[in-house]
Order: structure tokens, then C-alpha cells, then sequence
């Protein structure tokens, strides 16, 4: 069955998933049986008629109008960049910070961190301007017990000043040593939240109660600065509930799960980054379909290219992520973007080279060869120019590139280097594929896995067109391209399970500590995440809690997650499983010989299953393997010139049939090249299964 033909015999209701990336709005559909998607610009001004556009064109497929469609969705999940983009354009609102009297210069500090601009290491971005960071006279120390209370006269009068004097819109409050007695921290929130109802309060203990004042107190910043980050999507939540949706929007948050918007909005930096976090989960459904264990995250879409690896068929996940400079004290899944998407302008630099990336043309105007008026060359431009891409079938032909438009910037970019309109759409093409080539060998060898026992999970609409190229390059004998490649994404916001935590910071040598306290903290952490997860409507049977304790060598930086079948700490265990993952991390030869190991935190995280998205198996089978080309196109596979090479329609393609390199595999929002010397086999969920070798190009 095609995924996109509608089944009369429906088991349940609609899930959809949605990606709002920076070119297109992204929608995956599934019922049980079937997996419809589409595609919609995305308006940079108004992110919710892109999610609008996109329901429309499936309730078209589907033959309904918008209304009917909406109120059979059972499930509605959103992956979006609007924290992000806030966060990378600094548009966040003015805040004001209380913190311990004599540490007013934590976040100035920032730890002693520096980041590089235009040559110079400069500190990281600060949320919170120094002069909107009051001290308050209070301490708590590092045992817990208060050695000064908290005036609440002082903190009114410092907050009066922080809205009169600077006109700040949110509060975050963060005091030294409050993981250890949140008593003071506590009391001075809850006046707050009383006494100015009109001022969102963010504390730092609340959202990460654990050591490391830096971080904490930086979340609780940023999430201040954030805090109408989530406007546009409450908007589009009420939009969509008048349009006939039933359900509550669930947003995909940075560690792969979905909360709702309640939840969002105690914290939305939980949301950064959410778009990709849904692609490496579904990648990890689609290594779960193939019996993948072990594999690299490729996804390409309009503004760039992310890596994130499964290992262990687990996605790997970081404790804390970094964002220009500031250290985000939120797990997260460990990505790494470079700046070549489809929409990546091409540029001459200072020295006379050709360079790509990072700036992107994005939605509007996009690149050249979309007729709105873009006047630069970009990497879609070169895929078109060298015949990569047909420019009448883009986005199922319902959008015809102008390939003279593309012709055109390229030999413009290309006169001031001498080269012709083709020969520097080649160099634009080349250039990406080495950089993409470069930040996967780069990112897997960081996993500690072995590339030649890795697959590469290909996505993103571009994606198709350089994996298996790539793949070559760093010896992965084998890519799969998942069926609804360029909205994967989407699908990860349509199938990923709703996911909340518990920590508790620790501080205890793992040979002194007392192994029933902790597993009944950690049972203790089990129970309030649970029923966090009823609260978003989970029923206690589709709840699952795991744990796992953070554990490093006496006094290093970072630690290590390890993973506990059940609330039980058993030191021996414990100790033997985090030498196992530090040996396969950083080498046995890392391992200090009789170091001293501690506990730094303990987590329980639930998850909940909800109505999915699936992948269809077909049960078709094409006897024999060979397949005939629909037709041919002229490619430019090398710099010296061009040559007809057989094209296929993917959605003609079934399960059995195979295609030798080279070749194209044209789909309605995507292209997947074959290169030559790389055979193509469709697996029984219709995806792509691409067998290369290093000789491969």
C-alpha cells in the first residue's frame, strides 16, 4: 500500500507530528495502517500558518476538509525552534536576577568560559545585564544548615527597583548552596509569586536542584529571558482548537520526549533544539524497525546538517548542552550542526575562496531557483544546475524551480573565481559534501564506535542527495534512507513518547554511600515523576520509570550517566558498569588506577506512551529485483562533465527491488543519489537500504 493511500480500516485515530524548521513546515500523519505528509513554507513572521498549511494539504490527501481532520487527531506533536531562534537572536525579554549578596558576578564570569568572535575570545552571551542582578543577604552552606534568613522587605524593595529603575518583565532567582536546604530560595519565590502575580518567576533550584552554581543559576536566566518565547505556539494551540482539535499540543523537548505546554512554559529552554531531538528519535524507531544497533543521525534539511548517534539503540544524550558559550544545565540529546542545508548560500571570501554556509537564505527569499527574488547562489541552486534535482517535480510538483534563475547566481559567484555557472556549482556541491563528511567523521569518532560498524540513518530533505557519498568517504558500509525521509522529523513529533525527570543532586563517595538512603531517594523520585506523567494524562499503565545516577572520579569536571534497572543501588554494580562506559568513552587508559569514585546525582525519568505514528510494513515483493528507470537526467557526477543516468520513482519502488549506482530515487519531497559503485535495496517498510563502499563518490 502507498503511504499515501488512505485505509478505510483505520484502527485508531490521526497522529500528527509537526517540524517548523527555517525553510519548511514539515507534517507526518500516520493512522495505525497509513503515513501520509506534507510540506508548507514556512512564514518566518507567523510560524502557525505553516502548521496550518501543511494540516490542509493532508486533509486534502486524506479527502477531508480541515475541520473533520482535526477532530479525529488523537495526538498532535510539535517540534519547533521558537525558543531557539530567540535564544540565537538574543529577543528575549528584560530580567532581573536575586542571588546570594557577594556572588552578583556568577553568570559575568561564566565560569571563565570565553568564545570566539571575528578572532577574538570574548565571554558568552549574558541573559541577565549586571546591572539588573541584585545580592540579597542570605546563606545557606554546604551542609545545608541556614546561617542567615532571608529578609522579605529587602527583596521587595530590591524588586520594586529591578521594575521601576530597569523595567524588567521576569525574575529568576538562584542562591548559593540551595540544592543542599532550598529553605531561603523557597520563601523569597513564593513572596514573590504572591506579592507581583504580573512578573513570572523562574527559580533555579526548582528546575535543576543540582550542584554547580553556574548552571543553575543560568537556567533559571534564561528560561526568565524566554519566558514569551512560547506566545506564538499558545496562539497556535487556541487557533487549532478552533479549527476542530480536541487533543492538547505536546512539544518535543530537547531530551527526545514530548511535555505539555504547561510544562513548557515552567521551562522553555526545554524546547531548544527540539526539531532535531525528533529526528534522532525516530531515527532510533527506524533502527528499532531494521535491527540496528548502532548507528549515526544524518539529517539535512533547509539551513543545516545535524549529527547525533544510537548507541546501545539508545539515542546518546548529553548532561549538559552548551549554546553559545553558556553551558545549558538540561540533558539533552548530543547534537552537532554545521551550516550546510539546501538553503546555505554559497560566498567568495577575503582570500578569493569559494566557501559555504553558515548564512542560509532560509524561507523567504530562499535560494534563486525558487523565483522569490533570491540573489545568491546556494546549495539547492548547485543541485539544480548539475541535474541532482529535477525542477519540475520539487515538493511533488507543486512548486517548479527556475533553473536559469540558478544558472544564473552560480556564474555570477563564478566569474570572480573564473569559473563557469557549472564548474562552481560543482565546487559549492563539493565543498558541503566535505564539510558534512568532516563533522561525521568527526562526531562518530567522538562516540568511540567503530565507522565501519556503524549504518547511517539518512534524513532531512536534502540528506538523500550527499549520505551515501558521505558514507564512502568515512568507511560506513551502509546508509538507510527511512520512508518519509524529508519529514522524519515531523514523524519523530507524531511517535515520541511523552518523557519527564527527577534529580536530586548527590555528594557522597560511592564507598561511603549508604545504599538503602539512596534507592529510597531514587524510589522517592520514581513516584513524584509518575505521577508527573498522569498529570499530562498518561494512564499509570503506559508509564515506565528508569533510573540512573551520575557518577565520576573524585573531583573530575563531568560525570557519567549509569543506567539502574530498578531504585536498587548496588555499589559493585554501579562501579563496575560506569569503568565499562568511562573505557568505552575516553579508553581504559583513562581509568586512574584506585581513584576514588563519587555520586553526583540521582534521576528518575518516566515516559508514557501515547497513540503513534508507525511505519506500514508492505507485504508486497517484487520477484526477481530489477526494476526499469522511469527515466533519465543529465548529472554532472564529476567536474569533468555530465552523463544520462537512470532515475526511478520512489514510490513505485517495493519491498525486493534493487538499483546499481549510479542512479537517482526521486520522491515527491526528496532525491536520494545512488552513487556509482552503490546498490540500492527497498526493505519491507519501503525504505531505502543503500549498501556502499569506500570507491563510492
Amino acid at each position: 500500500m502507498s503511504v499515501n493511500e488512505m485505509s478505510t480500516s483505520a484502527s485508531q485515530g490521526f497522529s500528527i507530528g509537526i517540524d517548523v524548521g527555517g525553510t519548511f513546515t514539515d507534517l507526518a500523519c500516520g493512522d495505525g495502517v497509513s503515513l501520509w505528509r506534507a510540506k508548507s513554507p514556512t512564514d518566518p513572521q507567523n510560524f502557525g500558518r505553516g502548521v496550518l498549511g501543511a494540516c490542509r494539504l493532508v486533509a486534502e490527501q486524506i479527502g477531508m476538509d480541515l475541520g473533520t481532520f482535526l477532530n479525529k487527531v488523537d495526538r498532535f506533536g510539535l517540534g519547533t525552534t521558537a525558543v531557539t531562534n530567540a535564544l540565537v537572536e538574543k529577543q528575549g525579554v528584560k530580567a532581573g536576577l536575586l542571588t546570594t549578596a557577594g556572588f552578583e558576578d556568577t553568570i559575568a564570569m561564566a565560569r571563565s568560559r570565553r568564545v570566539s568572535s571575528e578572532g577574538y575570545l570574548i565571554p558568552p552571551w549574558s541573559p541577565i545585564e549586571r546591572s539588573g542582578v541584585v545580592g540579597i543577604r542570605e546563606r545557606v552552606d554546604r551542609n545545608g544548615k541556614v546561617l542567615q534568613h532571608v529578609d522579605l522587605d529587602e527583596v521587595r524593595a530590591a524588586v520594586d527597583e529591578l521594575i521601576e529603575k530597569h523595567r524588567i518583565e521576569a525574575l529568576a532567582v538562584s542562591f548559593l548552596w540551595s540544592f543542599k536546604n532550598s529553605e531561603n530560595e523557597a520563601s523569597v519565590v513564593e513572596f514573590l509569586r504572591e506579592e507581583f502575580p504580573g512578573i513570572p518567576v523562574f527559580s533555579g533550584v526548582e528546575l535543576h536542584p543540582s550542584i554547580r552554581e553556574y548552571e543553575r543559576t543560568l537556567v533559571a536566566a534564561v528560561n526568565a529571558v524566554m519566558c514569551k518565547a512560547l506566545d506564538g505556539i499558545e496562539a497556535l494551540a487556541q487557533e487549532l482548537a478552533d479549527s476542530g482539535l480536541r487533543v492538547p499540543l505536546l512539544l518535543l523537548q530537547t531530551s527526545g520526549g514530548t511535555v505539555t505546554l504547561a510544562e513548557a512554559r515552567r521551562s522553555p529552554v526545554i524546547l531548544v533544539a527540539s526539531g532535531p531531538a525528533a529526528g534522532v528519535m525516530a531515527a532510533a524507531e527506524v533502527c528499532a524497525d531494521e535491527g540496528i544497533t548502532d548507528a549515526i543521525c544524518g539529517d539535512m534539511g533547509g539551513t543545516s546538517f545535524d549529527l547525533a548517534v544510537i548507541a546501545g539503540a539508545l539515542p546518546q544524550r548529553s548532561e549538559r548542552g552548551e549554546l553559545h558559550g553558556m553551558i545549558l544545565a538540561q540533558p539533552r540529546i548530543d547534537t552537532l550542526s554545521i551550516g550546510s542545508g539546501g538553503g546555505s548560500i554559497a560566498w567568495v571570501d577575503g582570500r578569493g575562496l569559494l566557501r559555504v554556509g553558515p548564512r542560509s537564505a532560509r524561507a523567504w527569499p530562499g535560494p534563486a531557483c525558487y523565483g522569490n527574488g533570491g540573489q545568491d547562489a546556494t546549495i539547492t541552486d548547485a543541485l539544480v544546475v548539475l541535474g541532482y534535482i529535477d525542477p519540475s517535480s520539487f515538493v511533488g510538483g507543486t512548486m517548479t524551480l527556475d533553473r536559469d534563475a540558478a544558472l544564473k547566481v552560480c556564474g555570477a559567484l563564478g566569474e570572480s573565481l573564473g569559473l563557469s555557472a557549472e564548474a562552481t556549482a560543482w565546487g559549492i556541491r563539493e565543498i558541503a559534501l566535505a564539510e558534512m563528511t568532516k563533522a561525521t567523521r568527526l562526531h562518530a569518532g567522538a562516540s568511540g564506535l567503530d565507522p565501519r560498524t556503524l549504518t547511517l540513518i539518512s534524513y532531512g530533505g536534502s540528506g538523500g542527495l550527499f549520505t551515501a557519498s558521505i558514507a564512502a568517504a568515512t568507511n560506513i558500509p551502509r546508509v538507510i534512507v527511512p520512508p518519509a525521509a524529508s519529514v522524519l522529523s515531523a514523524f519523530g513529533a507524531a511517535s515520541a513518547d511523552v518523557r519527564r525527570q527527577r534529580i536530586k543532586s548527590a555528594d557522597v563517595l560511592l564507598d561511603r554511600a549508604d545504599a538503602e538512603e539512596i534507592g529510597a531517594e531514587l524510589d522517592k523520585l520514581g513516584r513524584a515523576v509518575a505521577k508527573d506523567v498522569g498529570d499530562d494524562g498518561v494512564p499509570e499503565q503506559d508509564c515506565v520509570v528508569t533510573y540512573d545516577v551520575g557518577i565520576r572520579f573524585f573531583r573530575q569536571t563531568s560525570e557519567v550517566s549509569v543506567p539502574l534497572e530498578t531504585p536498587v543501588f548496588d555499589r559493585d554494580a554501579v562501579r563496575a558498569a560506569f569503568l565499562e562506559k568511562y573505557a568505552a568513552r575516553y579508553g581504559a587508559g583513562a581509568i586512574g588506577r584506585n581513584a576514588q569514585l563519587e555520586v553526583t546525582f540521582l534521576r528518575a525519568v518516566a515516559t508514557g506512551r501515547l497513540p503513534r505514528a508507525t511505519f506500514p510494513v508492505d507485504g508486497t515483493k517484487r520477484t526477481g529485483g530489477s526494476v526499469e528507470p522511469t527515466s533519465y537526467r543529465t548529472v554532472f557526477l564529476d567536474r569533468d562533465g555530465s552523463e544520462q543516468v537512470p532515475c526511478y520513482r520512489t514510490p513505485d519502488l517495493i519491498p525486493g527491488d534493487r538499483i546499481d549506482g549510479p542512479a537517482l530515487a526521486d520522491d515527491v519531497d526528496t532525491t536520494v543519489f545512488v552513487p556509482r559503485g552503490a546498490t540500492l535495496v527497498v526493505g519491507e517498510r519501503r525504505s531505502l537500504r543503500l549498501d556502499v563502499n569506500s570507491d563510492a563518490a
